[in-house]
């Protein structure tokens, strides 16, 4: 057989393996689900992807309404690939221009209740780095960064062309995992389930970790490592809507009771205008799944994953990336320091909606004198140790490879 009849025929058993996945009690959950949701939510549509879904099984759904997207050319999707700025140092200058610093365990309490105070209709999910230098980006991101060769400003020659994976790239990755899991016997799994489970496992996936405890963020962003313990770390707080926005559209419940069930994730769309359709890589819809407690350590964290795809840049979004002096960030600053669509904000700055409807993000930079104080605070005051928040034996396993607790033995 030939390489192109072969590719064909491959081709033509994957559509039909992913066609077979909505059967017709696939079908009728999915038509349960979006019966509960409209009545649980009134006259707001539910999940667009979910209309995406109904809609390639001729299935009529009620699509949600959608923001303001100019129709020129400010609305083309833009090729992340280019040059970096001259102003762009790496990902921490591109968040240093509207984080807080925390240089103790009261000004963290004290920032975080203030921005609190100030945006009382948001609600945030948060993530902790060890290295405020670290970038946004999801494993599997960072993965197939690593396999394109991109290099960091400081890594990277003068004037060198980066070229950052886009979402079908993601994709074909995601593709290829289920496919070699397959091989492992793990075909039985959904797609989403999968992916949670190497993501605790260090695996790759698109997935982000977080957690809706600002306290469990901040452990993560403190705990004690040789690598890190000298730098600043950095604390996300992540808006789950726009300013305004319905808050509760965020988790809803079709997306734990049907879409997560698939074998071929929901966002395996067949076009770009579907991805749109869908508002996947648009930034105008954040996705918070919360997993069901299969591990330990997802109740532990008060865990739950980001789901959003790469963003679509257009020249109509750059616009609202800017650095501390207001000028644009280049694509590929942006592309560098995040893999997610998240509007930077300073935290003690006023919220004003914007028509493209992306949530805020608000950075908090932990001085690393500042560390050891914070995470001494956290475990006598709120009983969080390497214990309570890896309560496994992978986690003890890791504890007893360290130095630390030999050398407290021999003390």
């Amino acid at each position: 057989m030939s390489p192109a009849v072969d590719r064909a025929v491959s081709s033509v058993l994957d559509e039909a393996v992913k066609g077979a996945v909505l059967t017709p009690e696939t079908q009728e959950s999915i038509a349960r689900a979006v019966r509960y949701q409209s009545a649980r939510i009134g006259d707001e549509a539910p999940d667009p992807a979910l209309a995406v879904m109904l809609r390639q099984q001729g299935i009529a759904a009620v699509e949600r309404p959608q923001g303001v997207v100019a129709s020129d050319e400010a609305a083309r999707v833009v090729v992340t690939e280019g040059e970096y700025s001259a102003e762009f140092e790496g990902p921490d200058s591109f968040f240093s221009a509207h984080e807080v610093v925390i240089d103790s365990f009261e000004s963290l309490t004290t920032e975080i209740s203030a921005m609190a105070a100030k945006n009382p209709g948001l609600r945030f999910v948060w993530r902790g780095h060890q290295d405020a230098g670290w970038g946004l980006h999801s494993s599997l991101y960072r993965r197939l960064m690593s396999e394109r060769g991109i290099r960091l400003p400081g890594d990277a020659l003068g004037g060198e062309r980066q070229a950052f994976p886009d979402e079908d790239a993601m994709v074909r990755a995601e593709d290829a995992i289920l496919a070699e899991a397959a091989e492992w016997r793990m075909s039985d799994r959904s797609g989403l389930e999968l992916f949670a489970r190497l993501q605790h496992q260090g695996g790759p996936s698109r997935l982000l970790d977080v957690t809706r405890s600002p306290f469990v963020a901040t452990w993560f962003a403190v705990e004690a490592s040789p690598d890190t313990n000298e730098k600043d770390a950095r604390l996300f707080a992540l808006a789950t809507t726009a300013p305004g926005g319905d808050s509760s559209s965020s988790s809803e419940p079709v997306l734990n009771e049907v879409m997560t069930g698939q074998r071929y994730p929901f966002w395996f769309f067949q076009s770009v205008e579907d991805r749109r359709a869908a508002d996947w890589g648009t930034g105008a819809l954040r996705r918070v799944w919360v997993p069901p407690v299969y591990d330990p350590r997802i109740a532990s964290q008060n865990a739950a994953f980001l789901l959003e795809g790469v963003p679509m840049f257009t020249q109509q979004t750059l616009r609202l990336f800017k650095n501390a002096e207001n000028q644009r960030w280049r694509i590929t600053d942006i592309a560098a320091s995040m893999s997610i669509y998240a509007r930077p904000v300073h935290p003690k700055k006023p919220l004003r909606r914007l028509k493209s409807n992306l949530a805020p993000l608000f950075t908090f930079r932990i001085k690393a004198a500042a560390k050891a104080d914070i995470r001494a605070l956290l475990e006598s005051a709120y009983g969080m140790t390497t214990a309570t928040v890896y309560p496994d034996v992978q986690g003890l396993s890791k504890r007893l490879s360290g130095s630390e607790w030999l050398a407290d033995v021999l003390t």
